[in-house]
């Protein structure tokens, strides 16, 4: 059985063709995690925070709890917040929703953490902002995730410092 020369390069071409877009995709997405991660220690390195436990998310923000379990860094794009958990209340998930003009339904338009601190004031960190035709992933498992690490520093700073 012997084959054709040309079917082989057709072949070829069509895969290459297919794979390139998924390619540029994957280096895009590793270019844009690898730019948060340095933005975040670059963040940190400037407000003196010991970076401990720290994630990147999908929306290319970044959360991170310091070493000795005292501060929670949250930077995205420009915009940072560091809260001393020691001020924490409280730690709950947020959704914000949006109706379709026309329509019953609702689209999620952003997910994340709202923290209650002292004084009365409020924190929200965004791990998910929707825009049209972007879903969501599993940015609820993420903050689940992450309101448990934070309630757990929490509890440890309090025993700490109760002990």
């Amino acid at each position: 059985m012997e084959t054709d020369l040309t079917s082989v390069i057709i072949g070829l071409a069509s895969l290459a063709i297919f794979m390139l877009p998924i390619g540029y995709y994957q280096i895009q997405e590793k270019k844009g995690l690898k730019e948060a991660k340095k933005q975040f220690l670059n963040k940190a390195g400037d407000l003196a925070f010991q970076t401990g436990d720290f994630e990147v998310l999908r929306n290319r923000a970044s959360i991170g709890i310091g070493k000795n379990h005292e501060e929670l860094l949250y930077v995205n794009k420009n915009q940072y917040q560091l809260i001393e958990l020691a001020d924490v209340v409280n730690c709950s998930d947020y959704k914000n929703h949006r109706k379709d003009l026309g329509s019953h339904d609702s689209v999620i338009q952003q997910v994340g953490i709202r923290i209650k601190l002292r004084h009365g004031l409020d924190a929200r960190l965004p791990f998910f902002e929707g825009k049209e035709g972007t879903l969501i992933g599993d940015e609820q498992i993420i903050v689940r995730r992450w309101i448990d690490r934070i309630n757990s520093a929490h509890k440890e700073l309090e025993t700490s410092v109760n002990v």
